[in-house]
């Protein structure tokens, strides 16, 4: 299915609007001024796959061997369906943005909310209030996940010795730490700008996975770890974290727009996920071995706490959830920079006041949710299954109403499938935040 979204052949022209064939269109673009430019400074394919694996592979790994406790060795083959889904409906959408692109010159530069535009071109006003209101939802959300994790790693790693606080008032006093260092960096205009943050993200991702490995093996006990039985509930909260651990497609379009030949945006897809399935089967498998039943939400809670290497993996994982903050909540940014009219493409005092602005939002949303897990399990279940998998398909059936049968088939059986999952995924996690509180 991805092989056939990432061949394209020619495209006849037909009257009112200009169609050329995705092969040749940013040939033509570079050489007729009128059909739009190339970004010269723009980032690569390969540029892009690191912006990929640094915005998603990250702190939803850590969830990841807890699913496969709560799915068995069925959660194994979740995560694999759900991460080639999920590349498949990055192609989808990066095929509706190509098409964009060929049908409206206005898009040939760099445009701030690709995602919406995409809603909008495909089902009107409508469908673009629908992206905006899930995608701001999400990635705010993603902003409280990741800065809630920082601070607690924080705690945990360094004793602020505050004598005459608690310990929990500590953990508030590294939220607002956190805050103060990711703010600087929120300010930069748009990702082309952290191509040095991706690959930071990726590798300092990377390493810690290879010492969570490490340190499981160091502890593995031979005797027989205890398993409970699937149930409907644990089986959907996994899916639920699965799904969350894959999100980031939302900030997928922006990246496009950031690149020299968006055309190749494909490529880098596909490479981003085979190297994020890739990193996250290890670990699942290696914690369900070890711990079973026992194995906590965060994995590094499993790990010897005064071990070097459970340290050097705190901060590892500390430091990319902070860069990936960074990325993720960039659209965001951007959004709102929109609708009130603030220069683009450049750092102005402005778009210093409207970031800083959101990111005491943040702060505040960190600051009054005790249980980040929770959240994380309601934000996979909900908004992330609709970006990552309902809204890609939907929008290419509409604008490329010509697609094969059996691929609207296959389209359409992901939409139902995620919105039946998303709807009961999402049922469990309010009932469990209802019966935590």
């Amino acid at each position: 299915m991805i092989r056939e979204l990432t061949t394209s052949g020619s495209i006849r022209g037909e009257k009112g609007r200009l169609h050329i064939s995705h092969n040749e269109s940013e040939a033509d673009l570079n050489l007729n001024p009128d059909h739009g430019q190339r970004l010269v400074n723009g980032i690569s394919a390969f540029t892009a796959a690191l912006f990929i694996v640094g915005g998603i592979a990250g702190a939803g790994v850590l969830a990841l061997p807890r699913a496969l406790a709560d799915t068995g060795w069925t959660g194994v083959v979740l995560i694999i369906v759900i991460g080639i889904l999920a590349c498949t409906c990055g192609v989808v959408l990066s095929k509706s943005w190509l098409i964009l692109r060929r049908d409206f010159p206005e898009y040939r530069e760099h445009v701030r909310d690709p995602y919406p535009v995409i809603g909008f071109r495909a089902y009107g006003k409508t469908g673009k209030y629908i992206v905006q209101i899930c995608i701001n939802a999400t990635l705010i959300g993603y902003g409280v996940v990741f800065i809630l994790l920082a601070a607690d790693n924080l705690n945990n790693l360094i004793d602020l010795n505050l004598t005459s606080i608690s310990t929990k008032s500590e953990y508030r006093v590294w939220l607002v730490i956190c805050a103060v260092v990711l703010l600087p960096f929120t300010w930069l205009p748009t990702p082309k700008d952290f191509w040095p943050i991706a690959l930071f993200a990726m590798i300092g991702t990377a390493v810690a996975l290879l010492l969570i490995m490490i340190k499981i093996g160091v502890d593995f006990d031979d005797g027989v770890v205890k398993t409970s039985p699937v149930t409907t509930s644990s089986f959907f909260s996994a899916f639920a974290s699965i799904v969350f651990s894959y999100g980031g497609t939302s900030g997928s379009p922006t990246i496009q727009c950031d690149m020299r030949r968006p055309s190749q945006f494909n490529s880098s897809v596909v490479m981003a996920y085979f190297v994020i399935v890739a990193m996250y089967l290890p670990v699942p498998i290696l914690g369900f071995l070890a711990f079973g039943d026992d194995t906590q939400s965060n994995i590094i809670l499993n790990l010897s706490s005064t071990s070097g290497i459970t340290k050097c993996v705190a901060a590892l994982v500390t430091s990319h959830v902070l860069l990936g903050f960074v990325m993720n909540n960039n659209p965001v940014y951007q959004q709102l920079e929109e609708w009130l009219n603030v220069p683009k493409d450049r750092v102005t005092l402005k778009s210093c006041v409207v970031r800083s602005f959101l990111m005491l939002f943040i702060l505040g949303l960190a600051q009054a949710i005790p249980n980040f897990g929770l959240f994380l399990n309601l934000l996979g279940s909900s908004t992330t299954t609709l970006l990552t998998f309902v809204f890609p398909c939907l929008f290419y059936l509409k604008l490329e109403p010509k697609t094969s049968l059996h691929m609207k088939v296959f389209l359409y059986e992901i939409i139902v499938v995620a919105m039946l999952a998303s709807v009961t995924s999402t049922y469990f996690s309010i009932k469990d935040i209802i019966h935590a509180y």
